[in-house]
């Protein structure tokens, strides 16, 4: 399995650096952070694969919302714009490499969220708060409707408008906070 997600992100490199060559732009022009999971169901519960460049945060919360797992670690750097994106060739060669990729089992969940640092940053501000549990439920509480706007994401598998719900829930005003929002949940 880490071969193939190994291949998943080489390839996505490799295709942003194609078309950086195509367009004749140097790559760096296109930085982009990559995170993303494979989670697979069986009789015991659930396997759970993640992979993570940059300063994008992958947290697991348990069923009943009393632990939370970083699926990641993040490239933050010791000052602001210290990440690291997968268009750096320097990301498949580093020691580091494999521990970009991470793993559990777990017989059930309740979220599975994978985001951004346009939402990160502006509902967590720092990397130690993502250790918290007590931040992630009031992320929960926040996704739910708790916020200052009252957008709110219903969580039923069968809701028609959970997708309108949560592009309406990401269009929040923070101040200083205008980096792209993309934030993917499995429930």
């Amino acid at each position: 399995m880490y071969n193939n997600l190994s291949k998943a992100a080489l390839y996505a490199h490799r295709q942003i650096e194609e078309f950086a060559t195509e367009i004749n732009h140097p790559i760096k022009d296109f930085h982009s952070t990559l995170i993303f999971a494979l989670v697979k169901k069986f009789d015991f519960g659930y396997a759970i694969l993640t992979f993570g460049v940059g300063d994008c945060p992958i947290g697991l919360l348990n069923n009943d919302l009393t632990e939370i797992k970083l699926m990641n670690w993040l490239d933050v750097g010791e000052f602001g714009g210290g990440t690291r994106f997968i268009t750096m060739p320097e990301i498949f060669s580093s020691e580091k490499f494999p521990t970009r990729f991470g793993f559990t089992l777990t017989d059930d969940f309740s979220y599975l969220m994978l985001m951004t640092d346009g939402i990160y940053d502006a509902k967590f501000v720092v990397e130690a708060n993502l250790e918290k549990l007590e931040n992630w439920k009031t992320f929960v509480d926040d996704l739910k409707g708790n916020n200052e706007d009252r957008a709110a994401v219903n969580f039923d598998a069968s809701n028609p408008e959970i997708a309108h719900q949560l592009s309406a829930w990401m269009d929040f005003w923070s101040p200083g906070n205008h980096d792209d929002r993309t934030l993917a949940i499995i429930f």
